[in-house]
């Protein structure tokens, strides 16, 4: 009785930190004090390849139109592959050469193998990668569920699918930067929700089996996705590895994602007040092709409105780092993430 009671009042606490709090806070600067900025893109149109998950509606199609103005070359990952296709026709405007730059695959970020076999698709394509975009993710106002492998749904899909996902690729990333000269980076979609993680100290229950709301659950991880860029970024970074990893928040954004569950009216007045996809697709472009961020260190902070900010001591923390590695490589089962054995 006692323990529903406590359990009640947290979740009462996250709903009130994100909807008094985080929410407000980022609606007021974006519309405000730090209004939408525009990518910095390179002077040079080369040719890249990026892949992006999710990249078939909401913030990852916003960056796929932008991609491919800029003449990259796409690869995506989606659950609804015909849906996928059909958005790609509609952005090529019956351009055949557009629609030839475009590879689609189906991809479960939730099902540990269905990440092997989007991987070995890509890797059977023999093509290189210059950028990796993990965006897609889930947002659930359901009831606590989990995926096939047991992992709670949004940890598993959000974060250690994009682990997985990023470890078998990696060999393409190194690959794309030796051929190129330039840093291959990996850009990896966070939130700024992570506010709440550290305030609840979200990470010593990845799963939230002792309690569970959904807020929690999806700011756990979205800061499992952040902390793991800061300490993927130091491990290439001590390396000598030619590849950045970028994390960044993209905005307080209308997307189906985020509003599915709310009710017509909410869904039409948050049009007018939250940044729309494309705006927010553009803040992953930035993280992928800003020539700015070549050199930059990334110690300690991600990207808002396209600039660097300070990501808070709860993320910082080393320790917070190597124990979240470490159950990482447990729970996916491998020996060291992004290394040649």
């Amino acid at each position: 009785m006692l323990d529903g009671i406590v359990n009640l009042l947290k979740a009462i606490f996250c709903q009130l930190v994100v909807v008094l709090y985080i929410g407000p806070k980022y609606l007021l600067k974006e519309h405000v004090f730090d209004r939408h900025r525009a990518p910095t893109l390179p002077k040079t149109n080369d040719q890249k390849t990026v892949l992006i998950t999710g990249g078939s509606k909401g913030v990852g199609l916003g960056a796929v139109k932008v991609f491919l103005k800029l003449n990259c070359d796409v690869i995506i990952g989606c659950r609804n592959v015909s849906h996928a296709q059909r958005e790609v026709e509609k952005l090529s405007g019956g351009d055949d050469n557009v629609m030839k730059r475009v590879k689609i695959f189906p991809l479960d970020l939730s099902s540990l193998e269905s990440v092997a076999n989007f991987a070995q698709s890509v890797r059977e394509l023999g093509v290189n990668i210059d950028v990796l975009v993990n965006n897609a993710g889930i947002m659930k106002a359901s009831p606590r569920t989990e995926t096939s492998h047991g992992f709670e749904a949004h940890f598993g899909c959000n974060y250690l699918g994009h682990v997985l996902l990023t470890d078998l690729l990696y060999r393409q990333l190194l690959e794309a930067s030796d051929k190129s000269g330039v840093c291959s980076r990996i850009v990896n979609v966070s939130s700024s929700v992570h506010t709440l993680c550290a305030l609840m100290d979200g990470l010593q229950d990845v799963h939230l089996k002792e309690f569970y709301c959904p807020e929690l659950a999806y700011s756990n991880s979205k800061t499992a996705l952040l902390m793991f860029s800061q300490s993927l970024e130091h491990k290439f970074r001590t390396a000598g590895t030619n590849i950045k990893v970028i994390s960044l928040h993209p905005g307080v954004v209308y997307t189906d994602l985020a509003l599915q569950d709310h009710p017509r009216i909410v869904r039409e007045f948050t049009k007018l007040i939250f940044k729309s996809a494309d705006e927010a697709g553009e803040t992953l472009v930035h993280a992928a092709l800003a020539p700015e961020l070549e050199h930059e260190n990334l110690a300690g902070l991600y990207l808002e409105n396209s600039l660097l900010v300070d990501i808070g001591d709860y993320c910082k923390n080393e320790k917070n780092q190597t124990k979240l590695w470490n159950e990482t490589k447990n729970l996916l089962k491998l020996d060291e993430i992004c290394t040649f054995i």
